[in-house]
């Protein structure tokens, strides 16, 4: 009895998953300016093109070192040190939801785009409208995204709002000390190093990540034959942020991988 209803709720997720699948390739074959806040939210929120992952994190200090930050012994001013730190609880452990998205994907690009089209002024003047607009094409053409894969990375707090893990992580994060453990592999085991890395600027920020999409040979990381993609944000320490995993299949589109 137990076996059966075990596999009845695997079917039910398959036919959901499945579903939510045949209803995001539609949604992505109409043009942008037809898709509606929830067309877009759903591509940011529960696509293919996005991992969530629930981690509880307890915090042992009042303040918390941020990746990459200074040590006392660093040779910068107090303040400097100091701001690369920030005041966290540590009475209650904290649940994060934190969220990776696949920033390069066109898709993902298309519903930020939307977004930022639905929120727009309609009392801008011409001069307004026109830089509104390019700022609109230059998110949706993301000239970086041609040489670089692209994900970005976001946290919420479900029992402590306000807090932020990847702000109070990656906010004082450099570049040399991420590129000893962030990277993206496909599943033979090649890797795509760190190259470029924009810090979250305020709590509710991402935290955005580049790797290049060819090696020296001038091959992708991922092909159609690719299974799965992996995402290594940990440094291997208590209450790092997560790992992420996609299924390499179920990003294919038009005959090649989108992302």
């Amino acid at each position: 009895m137990l076996l059966r209803k075990k596999l009845i709720g695997l079917l039910i997720g398959l036919f959901v998953s499945s579903s939510i699948g045949l209803a995001q390739q539609e949604l992505i074959k109409k043009p942008m300016n037809q898709w509606t806040r929830a067309d877009a939210e759903a591509i940011l929120n529960d696509s293919v093109w996005v991992s969530k992952q629930e981690l509880r994190l307890r915090y042992d200090q009042q303040r918390q070192v941020a990746a990459g930050s200074y040590t006392p012994n660093a040779g910068v001013t107090d303040t400097t040190a100091a701001n690369a730190q920030t005041n966290v609880s540590s009475d209650i452990p904290i649940d994060f939801v934190f969220t990776v998205r696949l920033r390069s994907a066109l898709p993902v690009r298309e519903a930020m785009s939307r977004l930022k089209q639905l929120q727009a002024d309609t009392r801008m003047s011409e001069k307004e409208r026109a830089t509104f607009d390019a700022q609109v094409r230059g998110l949706l053409d993301c000239p970086a995204c041609a040489d670089n894969y692209v994900i970005s990375l976001s946290s919420k707090s479900k029992n402590s709002p306000g807090a932020d893990a990847v702000f109070s992580t990656f906010k004082g994060g450099r570049l040399s000390d991420l590129q000893r453990y962030v990277y993206i592999a496909n599943d033979k085991g090649e890797r795509r190093a760190l190259i470029h890395f924009v810090p979250p600027k305020a709590p509710g920020e991402e935290a955005i990540f580049f790797f290049p999409r060819l090696d020296d040979k001038g091959a992708p990381l991922l092909t159609t034959q690719s299974r799965e993609l992996s995402i290594n944000l940990t440094d291997n320490q208590a209450n790092s942020i997560t790992n992420f995993k996609f299924d390499v299949s179920k990003l294919i589109v038009d005959g090649k991988v989108e992302f």
